[in-house]
């Protein structure tokens, strides 16, 4: 009993290593991004605030679902549910069909377009 008990453990241990390091996402500097917004940044390459590679990115506005990100991206939300609210927009990275990083960005400073798959365009309200 204890062998098999000790078994259970590590493959356990093992499937939530192998979890954890298949769901990391990178990160984006948000502050940078949001002290970007606050000067009044009208066009901001996304190059220089993110520290990874993606194949693609987009803004999400208000009402926005899982179902519209995973059709307008052509990628598959495994966990959990995407609402955005009426106050923010969502930025998605997505690399080989996954989600590698995500933002949450308030209203305040604009309606957010993506421009070239690079540029994070701000309309101002």
């Amino acid at each position: 009993m204890n062998k098999k008990l000790v078994l259970l453990f590590t493959i356990v241990g093992v499937l939530l290593i192998i979890w954890l390091i298949k769901s990391q996402q990178y990160t984006i500097s948000r502050g940078e991004l949001i002290d970007l917004l606050e000067q009044g940044e009208t066009t901001i390459d996304l190059t220089e605030v993110a520290d990874f590679e993606w194949v693609q990115v987009d803004a999400f506005g208000p009402y926005s679902t899982t179902d519209v990100v995973e059709n307008a991206m052509g990628i598959s939300i495994r966990f959990g549910d995407i609402d955005v609210t009426e106050s923010q927009f969502l930025l998605i990275f997505a690399n080989d069909k996954e989600i590698v990083a995500s933002v949450s960005l308030n209203r305040k400073y604009g309606d957010y377009s993506i421009q070239d798959n690079r540029y994070l365009m701000v309309e101002k309200r």
